[in-house]
């Protein structure tokens, strides 16, 4: 009776096992595809900003004769007759990224570790549980 236990309960964790690999599998390219949706959106909108901030400055090059000075003398460096012309330096100077750092509590980074982690040892562990409480409740009540 225990050795048809036993393989009873090899054979239930084995399936568990290969059901949470695959299900572990899934869930990672799902989380992939979706980083990489949210990086492609963030993309687009800021090319989309780019794209009006570029359309209404040349619709004033276009339509303003003092735009089209201000291009001519920054881009090309034209000047009027008898102007000096100096050269400007673009230093571009940005501060620092402040990092925000989050604390965690236990109970969180447990949550994280058993929900959130590369393997979803939740599926396994009930199954495995259930299955072992049923066996024992089985073998116990067989004899």
């Amino acid at each position: 009776m225990l050795q048809r236990f036993l393989i009873t309960f090899c054979i239930v964790v084995s399936l568990v096992i290969v059901f949470s690999a695959i299900v572990t599998q899934k869930r990672e390219k799902r989380r992939s595809l979706e980083s990489q949706l949210k990086t492609l959106s963030e993309e687009v909108a800021s090319a989309k900003e780019k794209n009006s901030l570029l359309t209404q400055e040349t619709e004033a090059i276009a339509n303003d004769p003092i735009q089209v000075e201000r291009v001519a003398r920054e881009n090309f460096g034209y000047a009027k007759p008898g102007e000096i012309i100096y050269k400007k330096y673009k230093f571009e100077i940005s501060e620092p990224k402040e990092e925000v750092v989050s604390e965690t509590s236990f109970v969180s980074k447990l949550d994280s570790f058993l929900f959130d982690g590369p393997f979803p040892w939740q599926v396994p562990l009930g199954i495995i549980s259930i299955a072992s409480i049923f066996l024992l409740f089985s073998y116990k009540y067989a004899r």
